[in-house]
């Protein structure tokens, strides 16, 4: 029985990686343009490089798939549609979305392009492969913090959907639920969903602890005693050593992490993913030590198997160093300083070299680093090495090995030297005929991506009659064999030749370049649309840009009255929200406190029902809509774990619920198609076209906090025009949800506390800034934003703008804090009623905020927006 083995998918931010790549033995390759590419720091490809890029690989029999994967706002998407065409236009084999609205356009404009669902779209359960399934995704990339476990659940209930299933395989790993994280944006507008991240998440923390207020802010903060600073900061993946599972999981795709790695990196990685794949399908592998070593050495922060493979979750995190560790080698054993020769004590069969790069890692985490190049052969005897350094260093320091001269050597053979037979090598069969006039006729016969391919050319010369010295067969053929340099191969050649005549051996090479010339844009022809499908597209991007063609100057205001909505996770603040508010959404599942996760413990159905029957009641009494708001995160364990609850809860009275994903609201209108589903800012909603293709299963809309207002009021506009089903929501107040993560990150506690009592816990970067922590009944951890959300002086613009609702997000805060602000964004709401000075009136409701405030007030990217990508401006 043959092993089906999966595509090894590798990464190039940069032409030399991408050859790299293919040399290595991928079966396809991932790269981004200058624009709407999730890695805005690498090199990128110009449009010139990305068609020069996709013939490379298209010859060698490799794959194309470009990353169109960052969030698109409603001024971009002239543009994204005439780049999707060029795309098209190019023979592409793949698109990876991140956004709703770009997988629409591209289904409108080229259909016939392979849509992948990318893991920012954050699918982590079986309703939200099936919904990529039937809008007509080819692919979805699952969410990193995946199980294997869950992964098989999932495959073995697609057997009726035509959808392949890619995962990560090697590289970084990101904190956040990739999609959900907002940390980078709201520090400093460099947004992850732009491909800006400004990496926070490698930086120092404290976890600290402490009473709460009456608004429910912490008093005399206590930081705990844990030696980690980097709490944030994961280990990097690698799945090397158990690839044999994932023959076993019906995983199509196996993707390597690192266009912001060099070609080095690309080569080797790649090159040993190769080997133990082919070697698997075969039945004669066994993880080599000397291939992890490489991979150590390509770049390393501690290898983990991820949330895919580890038991203990705590192993997928690196909290001690966030940078690269290369491999452990030994440990100092004695300094002279005298001498300044350092004496280590080797483990292993390890031995460094001249040329190579080591690093000494001191146990007391605030003692600096110290890393050195070995330009001289070391003295080494038995498992000692001596060394001259130029650095005080103590006994107990960590060696680890950071360069390899052998190593780089063998990176530059597979980037300059590629093997003989590439993987997907052209196989050529040439009959060459030589007629009795001394014309030449080429017929070949090569394979082309889907099937055989015939090609037939004559010479634009005749040999001659030989007068001394005739040209034979055997030279003829050698020169048709040299094939060095390219991806071809002649399989089988047949000469018919009488041997009577001469031609000059360059014009015999001459008509060989013009063969593979002539093969090449063949085979590159197969890969490419027809004229009849590109104009088809044309004409769809000439109906699209009358709706993508807005400016903000043509925007009238669109005043009518707002609502106002709460998030409140208890019913102690659900009672003090109710007499102001038009709508609360209710979330029994956050809270302000760790669970105990070790235990896996089971949500009581009991009592949750119970609580959500009491707040129904309350609103009830109290005139006031209520919603039931699940966590970002829905897998499908906890999805089935609450499934009584929705049940009953809907049968008992809840109208609606909203989610932050589609796989949960899929889930939801199976159990009841008549719920109104509310969208919450999860789904990371940037422009009209993601709400008209959502307008169908959500009857609201939150707006991304990542936009700016201008760009508010044009996405607005296209609605109303469009005339798009569907309310708009805006989050107006609160610590905003800036990373949702499934590291528990309470657990690294291990100290005299109780961690699972009440109390307010956050983490303080290196600036003492404070970032709220909270939870929810399946232990994931929430960290929220510094400072506090505050558009309360901007309300009569909000008010104009169109906007249906506005919202405060009130978890984690106090009766006392909700009933505050609740009454102060009424006031705000009302102002144009009773309020003779306006601006004066506004201020001292500012002020009103700021005192009751976690952090501080900010306007978040409600002005500034996120930092924009200088190619698509």
């Amino acid at each position: 029985m043959e092993i089906k083995i999966p595509e090894l998918l590798a990464p190039a931010g940069s032409m030399d990686a991408l050859k790299a790549a293919v040399n290595a033995g991928a079966d396809a390759v991932y790269i981004a343009g200058k624009q709407f590419g999730a890695r805005h720091y690498a090199s990128n490809f110009s449009n010139e490089e990305l068609k020069e890029a996709t013939c490379y690989a298209h010859l060698r029999g490799v794959k194309i798939h470009v990353t169109v994967n960052t969030l698109v706002n409603d001024y971009e998407l002239k543009k994204l549609a005439e780049y999707l065409i060029f795309l098209y236009k190019i023979g592409i084999d793949a698109i990876l979305v991140q956004d709703v609205g770009v997988a629409k356009l591209a289904k409108e404009l080229v259909p016939d392009l392979n849509l992948h669902a990318s893991t920012q779209m954050t699918i982590h359960n079986l309703e939200g492969v099936k919904w990529a399934s039937e809008f007509g995704f080819k692919r979805v990339v699952l969410a990193r913090e995946m199980e294997l476990s869950q992964i098989k659940k999932i495959s073995e209930n697609l057997k009726s959907c035509e959808i392949e299933i890619e995962i990560f395989a090697h590289g970084a790993l990101c904190y956040s639920y990739s999609g959900q994280c907002l940390l980078s944006s709201l520090i400093g507008g460099r947004s992850g969903n732009r491909g800006m991240c400004a990496q926070p998440c490698r930086k120092t923390y404290e976890l600290a602890y402490s009473a709460e207020d009456k608004y429910g802010r912490p008093v005399k903060l206590n930081k705990t005693k844990i030696n980690e600073k980097y709490l944030l900061s994961t280990r990097d993946l690698s799945i090397y050593e158990n690839l044999e599972l994932i023959f076993k999981s019906s995983i199509n795709s196996i993707k390597i992490e690192g266009r912001m790695r060099s070609p080095e990196y690309v080569a080797i990685v790649v090159s040993i993913y190769r080997k133990a794949l082919d070697s698997i399908a075969k039945g004669k592998w066994k993880a080599n030590k000397k291939d992890i070593n490489h991979l150590k050495l390509a770049f390393n922060r501690d290898f983990t198997g991820g949330y895919l493979l580890e038991d203990n979750k705590n192993k997928v995190m690196g909290r001690n160093r966030p940078g690269n560790r290369g491999i452990y080698i030994g440990t100092v054993s004695s300094y002279n300083m005298k001498s300044k020769e350092v004496l280590i004590e080797l483990m292993g069969d390890l031995i460094p070299q001249k040329g190579d790069g080591i690093a000494f890692i001191p146990s007391n985490k605030n003692e600096r680093e110290y890393g050195m190049g070995i330009h001289e052969i070391p003295y080494i005897k038995k498992n000692k090495m001596k060394l001259k350094v130029q650095h005080n260093l103590k006994p107990g320091n960590s060696v680890y090995l950071t360069k390899s001269k052998s190593f780089g050597e063998k990176t530059q053979k597979i980037i300059n030297y590629p093997p003989d037979k590439l993987k997907n090598a052209i196989f050529i069969d040439l009959y060459v005929s030589v007629e009795k006039d001394g014309s030449i006729t080429l017929k070949s016969k090569f394979n082309g991506p889907k099937s055989a391919v015939q090609l037939e050319m004559s010479a634009d010369f005749k040999m001659e009659k030989a007068i001394n010295k005739p040209l034979n067969a055997e030279t003829i053929e050698n020169q048709f064999l040299k094939t060095g340099g390219t991806p071809f191969h002649i399989n089988n050649i047949q000469i018919k030749y009488t041997g009577c005549f001469f031609t000059p051996i360059s014009k015999i090479n001459q008509l060989r370049r013009e063969l593979f010339d002539k093969i090449e844009k063949k085979i590159i022809s197969t890969y490419l649309p027809n004229e009849n499908k590109i104009e088809k597209a044309y004409k769809n991007l000439n109906n699209l840009n009358k709706l993508l063609n807005k400016s903000i100057e043509n925007i009238s205001e669109n005043k009518k009255p707002v609502d106002l909505a709460v998030y409140v996770d208890s019913l102690d603040t659900l009672n003090s929200a109710v007499k102001w508010v038009d709508m609360v959404y209710f979330d029994p599942f956050t809270i302000n406190f760790p669970l105990n996760c070790k235990n896996n413990s089971k949500i009581d159905v009991e009592e949750f029902y119970s609580r959500i029957m009491e707040a129904i009641s309350i609103c009830k009494d109290n005139n006031t809509k209520i919603c039931l708001k699940l966590p970002k995160i829905t897998s499908d364990y906890f999805l089935n774990e609450i499934k009584p609850i929705l049940t009953q809860s809907f049968a008992d009275g809840i109208k609606g619920v909203m989610v932050d994903g589609i796989g949960a609201a899929q889930f939801i209108l199976k159990l009841n198609p008549k719920i109104k589903l509310y969208g919450s800012s999860g789904l990371n909603i940037w422009n009209h076209q993601s709400i008209m293709e959502l307008n169908c299963i959500f009857k609201s809309f939150t707006i991304s906090p990542e936009l700016s207002r201008d760009e508010i009021k044009v996405l607005l506009f296209n609605v109303r025009e469009g005339k798009i089903k569907g309310k708009l929501e805006l989050l107006v107040q609160g610590n905003l949800e800036s990373i949702v993560s499934k590291d528990h990150i309470i657990s690294i506690e291990e100290n005299d506390i109780d961690t699972f009592t009440k109390m307010f816990w956050g983490l303080l970067d290196s600036k003492n800034h404070l970032f709220p922590l909270r939870f929810d009944t399946k232990c994931n951890t929430y960290i929220l934003n510094s400072v506090e959300l505050s558009l309360i002086d901007y309300m009569p613009q909000i008010n104009n703008m169109g906007i249906d609702t506005v919202i405060i997000d009130s978890r984690g805060r106090t009766a006392e804090y909700t009933n505050k602000i609740c009454f102060i964004y009424k006031q705000a709401i009302e102002i144009e009623n009773y309020a003779k000075n306006k601006k004066g009136h506004l201020k001292n409701l500012k002020n009103e905020v700021k005192k009751i405030s976690l952090g501080g007030i900010t306007t978040g990217n409600f002005i500034r927006g996120v930092e924009k990508n200088k190619f698509i401006l």
